[in-house]
């Protein structure tokens, strides 16, 4: 006598008219989303003020005569100004989701190895970063967080140890360590 479920695994297989059972086929997965670039601000325009001043005395036979003179003036990047009073907006900076993922990195005496930003839950909160054979400066790392337009690479602690800065397209650069992708 045939089991049962193996006659019905026979019938199922001469006649083609079967369904398998058990875990669905992997999905295909998903590509990753490309990773916005991060890019160096421009340097902002600043105005500059000039202040000067100078005092003469002057004593001709007993006449004293006294001059003083001052002068100032402000220069300012006419093309910015222009731009700012025309509306047009100065370039967004990077964000902290911006700079979330691996990143290939070296430091003075250090080969290259890895360091995985992973995506802050609050912006403006510290992150955790996953250190992939990196060492001396670097072995520490498990935090990092941005400061205005600064990398800050952070211990367990919260204790600030690197700060990096965008030199150029997805290059980061300060104290010895170089981070790109």
């Amino acid at each position: 006598m045939i089991p049962r479920s193996l006659s019905a695994l026979l019938l199922c297989s001469l006649t083609m008219a079967c369904t398998m059972e058990g875990a669905p086929p992997p999905a295909a997965r998903p590509a990753p989303a490309p990773q916005a670039a991060i890019m160096p601000l421009a340097p902002t325009p600043t105005a500059r003020l000039t202040d000067s001043s100078s005092t003469t005395t002057t004593t001709v036979q007993g006449n004293t005569t006294r001059t003083e003179t001052s002068s100032s003036s402000v220069s300012v990047d006419a093309s910015a100004l222009l731009g700012a009073l025309s509306g047009g907006a100065a370039p967004a900076g990077n964000t902290a989701a911006d700079y979330s993922g691996t990143w290939r990195v070296t430091s003075p005496g250090n080969t290259e190895c890895r360091l995985n930003l992973q995506t802050p839950s609050n912006p403006a909160a510290q992150a955790m970063v996953q250190n992939m054979g990196c060492f001396n400066d670097l072995l520490n790392i498990s935090r990092w967080s941005l400061r205005g337009n600064d990398l800050v690479l952070s211990d367990a602690f919260g204790n600030a140890n690197i700060t990096l800065r965008a030199t150029a397209r997805n290059r980061l650069d300060g104290a010895g360590v170089t981070m790109w992708r």
